[in-house]
């Protein structure tokens, strides 16, 4: 039998919360090998919670499930008998509709994108705080319940058409908001990789969805260009930290290796359902407008419109933002590199709104976009100091 507040005393879960509101609380399952640890969790989640069990394993987990139906479990990456992302798929497998929340004292990138490759609903970085597991647990239950309204009415004639369609996008807007949450926490680490470009995707985010309201871009895609712009540089998952971090210039070799992070990053993007159509605007978003960049070679507008208008964004932040080799240049200094390049690195139509914005207010979405940043980075300080 399981060693779990489920199954210490054979009996069934300790009830912890039964008052009766809108929408019932959640039944969650804590998976740790450590008790102490297991404790902590068990209570951070009990007043959330209608009933909590726990499990010391990925295999007690997987027992404890055969017999009670869990909407959420709270999982330790690494355990003596298995680890959490092997639970992970288990239960992914076994068509299990819950949310699973990762928790680790020492991920990487590659477990965050593994992670989120198989659908977890969030990663949390130890040591993590009451208010930070407590939130994650609200988020991702929202997100279960959301999930399964929006796969209930799929399965139900509604009397109301206009009420069955409201009620379905505003779930299916939840789920992308956390969704945005998650992507948001695994941008943050890439940008903390290389320090000096800390909030960098988080800016070029910002600056790309303005310019893109301001020539007209289809609101429909617009989600697209964001996740886009934001996940740019993961590719450089794949770049060694040898040459990634190289304070020096790069040898040829060494660049024709950089140049591959474009590529490597729609292949990671292709594989996640929903970002699919963003990456496309990840392969291309070094190609010039004259055809001189890469991976492809792509002119003028047989570059996709997105990346088009990501060109912009990528120059401004890095002519606007320190080097460890060279201090921020205006935002003047911008607009002569936009004039001296446009209808070579940059789209001339393109760059005839561009040159329209105020100065101030890129300054405003630069401001908003560190904040941002600094909002999705807090999780991660303990692994960042």
């Amino acid at each position: 039998m399981p060693t779990s507040r489920l199954g210490r005393s054979g009996g069934p879960a300790r009830k912890v919360n039964t008052t009766m509101l809108a929408k019932p609380l959640p039944n969650i399952l804590v998976v740790d090998d450590e008790p102490s640890i297991r404790e902590f969790l068990t209570r951070a989640v009990s007043y959330i919670a209608r009933e909590v069990g726990e499990a010391s394993s990925a295999n007690e987990a997987i027992e404890c499930m055969r017999g009670r139906q869990y909407d959420l479990i709270l999982s330790d990456l690494a355990m003596a008998d298995g680890d959490g992302m092997a639970l992970l798929a288990h239960v992914r497998d076994a068509f299990w509709d819950g949310g699973f929340i990762l928790i680790s004292g020492y991920a990487t990138t590659q477990h965050v994108i593994s992670a989120l490759r198989q659908q977890a609903s969030d990663f949390l970085i130890k040591p993590v705080m009451l208010a930070d597991i407590r939130e994650s647990v609200k988020r991702t239950y929202a997100q279960v319940l959301a999930r399964r309204e929006a796969h209930a009415y799929h399965g139900m004639l509604e009397s109301s058409i206009e009420r069955r369609t409201r009620d379905l996008d505003s779930a299916l807007a939840e789920l992308e908001s956390n969704y945005g949450a998650t992507l948001e926490a695994l941008v943050a680490a890439l940008d903390a990789r290389e320090h000096e470009t800390s909030s960098h995707s988080f800016r070029v985010r910002a600056y790309a969805a303005h310019l893109a309201r301001e020539i007209g871009y289809p609101a429909a895609f617009l989600a697209q260009l964001e996740h886009g712009a934001l996940l740019h540089d993961i590719g450089k998952i794949a770049t060694s930290d040898s040459i990634l971090l190289k304070p020096g210039k790069l040898t040829e070799e060494e660049w024709q290796e950089m140049r591959k992070h474009p590529v490597e990053g729609e292949r990671i993007l292709r594989h996640v359902a929903f970002l699919g159509p963003a990456a496309v605007i990840v392969r291309h978003h070094h190609e010039r407008y004259d055809g001189q960049g890469y991976p492809d070679g792509l002119a003028g507008e047989d570059i996709p419109l997105g990346a088009r208008v990501f060109a912009f964004a990528d120059t401004m932040d890095a002519m606007t933002s320190d080097r460890p080799y060279r201090k921020a240049a205006g935002f003047d200094a911008v607009h002569q590199e936009i004039i001296r390049c446009s209808g070579k690195q940059f789209d001339p139509h393109i760059a005839k709104t561009f040159l329209r914005i105020p100065v101030e207010k890129w300054q405003e979405l630069r401001a908003t976009a560190e904040a941002d940043y600094a909002a999705s980075s807090r999780v991660l300080e303990p692994v960042l100091v």
